[in-house]
């Protein structure tokens, strides 16, 4: 019995063991690793604190996901509590978050008899995962987020569809928020809540904003350097796909016919002329 008790310990101690120990197919490197810890210090202490995270392409944040939700089933299987995640379409955002979640979960002794639910759900014990579509149309009112609210793909969700229907199903517990996403230009929604976490970081000093840029995984994963340098290499590190989905910039003065690099170019060291010279 001590055995057992020491092992489920051992699996419950940190997210790290938890995926490494029992998950094990899919092991967190650490880049992954910190992002989660800091919103499971806040689901665990109920801060109710509100995070970013942008990872760059194939870089692993929904795994970084998946297994978050994972560990928190198996924490709360005997308490209860319900996760929300919202996601920009049902058909196939929703279904293969939840497909993923179901994979990580049977891998593991302590959540393997987790189970789906009604198409949009995955159930431990008391403990709930809800996939909801963010779509404009959508029916989403009446579920509550207990636990943790998660709006994926931000970028790509309405700022009314999210604050008039997702956010009131944290209110009972102000539970813990998440965004993740995509950068593009400054206008998205979660562009928005980036800007407005920095503020509060500065205000408190606590690390809300994870931006986990290629070189970031470069450190942990040489292989994804190496291809990373090479889509650099071709398409140049200024293209539009390099900039938003590896290097995390914004690219709202990038587009058009004249972006600021081509128009630095175009400027002349000549006194503006209003009309043509003769010849």
């Amino acid at each position: 019995m001590d055995r057992a008790y020491d092992a489920v310990a051992a699996l419950l101690g940190d997210i790290e063991a938890f995926s490494r120990l029992g998950i094990r197919t899919h092991p967190l490197r650490p880049y992954q690793v910190e992002p989660v810890e800091a919103v499971l210090a806040s689901v665990r202490q109920g801060l109710g604190l509100q995070f970013a995270w942008v990872f760059s392409r194939q870089s692993g944040k929904d795994e970084a996901k998946a297994q978050l939700y994972a560990y928190l089933l198996a924490l709360y299987q005997r308490a209860g509590g319900q996760i929300v995640e919202a996601n920009p379409t049902y058909k196939p955002q929703c279904l293969t978050a939840k497909q993923r979640l179901l994979d990580r979960a049977r891998s593991c002794v302590l959540t393997r008899k987790a189970a789906p639910q009604e198409g949009f759900k995955v159930r431990l014990g008391k403990a709930r995962m809800i996939y909801l579509s963010a779509e404009p149309g959508s029916n989403v009112r009446g579920e509550t987020a207990s636990l943790l609210l998660v709006c994926n793909e931000m970028q790509d969700v309405t700022a009314a569809k999210w604050e008039a229907e997702f956010v009131p199903m944290a209110a009972s517990t102000n539970a813990t928020r998440l965004y993740v996403g995509t950068v593009k230009t400054g206008r998205t929604l979660l562009a928005q809540k980036m800007r407005d976490l920095r503020a509060l970081e500065a205000a408190d000093g606590v690390r809300r904003v994870f931006l986990i840029d290629w070189e970031r995984v470069a450190v942990d994963n040489p292989a994804y350097g190496a291809f990373v340098r090479g889509e650099i290499q071709a398409k140049g590190a200024d293209h539009p796909s390099i900039l938003t989905e590896f290097r995390l910039r914004e690219i709202d003065n990038e587009g058009g016919l004249f972006p600021a690099r081509r128009r630095e170019l175009m400027r002349g060291t000549h006194p503006r002329l209003h009309t043509p010279l003769p010849g």
